[in-house]
């Protein structure tokens, strides 16, 4: 089990105090879900949302955590917020930016994939064009998935991984061992032989 902390941007519209994670990212496994969302706040300079993800952005490179960015509605604001950190493991979690497929994967940054892959075709045309060594699975979801049966969360991840198999044309455990395989480098840890 490993366990990430953060500051949902749905918890940032107002001034937060973030000094509790000062103490807490150290011994975390990584940092998230931090990022921007529009819904909760406009993310202009000066912004409690913009202001606590960059600092949590500084806390996790100051101690070489991984993070997981949301970044939904706010994708280019999220990048260009990037862009000022020197970080080696990004997740852009439920993203949505399909324009800026190709600068994620230039950053080298790893982009997740969840239930919604199996019926989006927006989604299933970004999952082709992801680098398939960037490719992370997710169980979030922000509505139960009628098409999939009323379920959500991780009993639909063998789901994506179906889907992955099919955009990529390989069989599921070619798929599910690659995917195993990026995990671990997004973590940080050493890859299972």
């Amino acid at each position: 089990m490993k366990a990430f902390v953060g500051v949902h941007p749905s918890e940032t519209a107002i001034e937060t105090d973030l000094a509790w994670m000062e103490q807490a990212v150290p011994r975390a496994d990584g940092v998230g879900e931090i990022g921007l969302d529009p819904r909760y706040s406009e993310n202009g300079p000066g912004n409690p949302q913009l202001k606590a993800f960059l600092a949590q952005l500084e806390m996790a490179r100051a101690a070489d955590k991984p993070i997981q960015v949301h970044s939904r509605n706010a994708e280019r604001e999220c990048l260009d917020s990037l862009g000022g950190f020197t970080l080696r493991r990004v997740l852009m979690h439920w993203f949505q930016g399909e324009a800026l497929v190709g600068e994620v994967a230039d950053r080298g940054y790893f982009v997740s994939y969840g239930p919604a892959l199996v019926y989006s075709k927006k989604l299933q045309r970004m999952a082709r064009r992801t680098p398939r060594d960037r490719v992370l699975t997710e169980t979030d979801s922000p509505v139960e998935f009628g098409p999939l049966g009323g379920c959500h969360g991780p009993c639909l991840v063998p789901s994506v991984v179906f889907k992955l198999s099919e955009l990529w044309g390989e069989d599921f455990e070619t798929t599910r061992a690659a995917l195993a395989g990026n995990a671990m480098r997004f973590l940080g840890l050493p890859e299972k032989g």
